[in-house]
């Protein structure tokens, strides 16, 4: 009984300490800032700025894009698709395709089509993977998933807005 006690005062005082923490106890990473969860990100090729939800509970990263059509060059496989930012301007973008996948949500399975592009995030830049997909109802053109946070990037969902990209641009138009 008396350890039955002890721990559940141990498990209420860890709780108030949890919850009387402030943003200066928020962690943060040498190389890297912490991100909110929503940051302005930039997509290569084309050096596009939009904005983009940061959200660790997705798998993949995401981008709005429409009119898809696979194409073949050389014997390579590539998707045709428009982009769409978040000023309802269109980018047209041809990129490599590497795979299709299944996507489950609440309403429903989706196929879509996967892609790698530059992305630049913070002074962060890595080629990743995105799911080409129609966001027109969701309010980022872009979602930045696990696979590009993973072992890298930290994130608050207190704060937003907390970098610009700033990646050198030499290195982004290495893709």
């Amino acid at each position: 009984m008396r350890g039955i006690l002890v721990s559940s005062l141990l498990v209420a005082s860890f709780s108030v300490m949890a919850n009387t923490a402030n943003k200066s106890s928020i962690p943060t990473s040498s190389n890297q800032p912490v991100l909110g969860h929503e940051e302005k990100a930039m997509l290569y090729p084309g050096g596009i700025e939009v904005p983009a939800r940061i959200d660790t509970g997705a798998t993949t990263n995401s981008l709005y894009g429409i009119n898809t059509r696979e194409i073949q060059k050389n014997g390579t496989r590539y998707l045709r698709f428009t982009f769409i930012d978040h000023h309802g301007d269109t980018h047209e973008m041809t990129q490599p395709l590497l795979d299709e996948i299944t996507v489950v949500q609440a309403s429903g399975e989706q196929t879509r089509y996967v892609v790698e592009m530059g992305l630049c995030v913070g002074n962060y830049f890595e080629k990743t993977r995105f799911t080409v997909a129609d966001r027109s109802r969701m309010t980022f053109p872009v979602l930045v998933g696990r696979n590009y946070l993973d072992n890298t990037l930290l994130v608050s969902s207190s704060e937003k807005n907390t970098v610009t990209p700033n990646c050198d641009d030499q290195l982004a138009l290495q893709d």
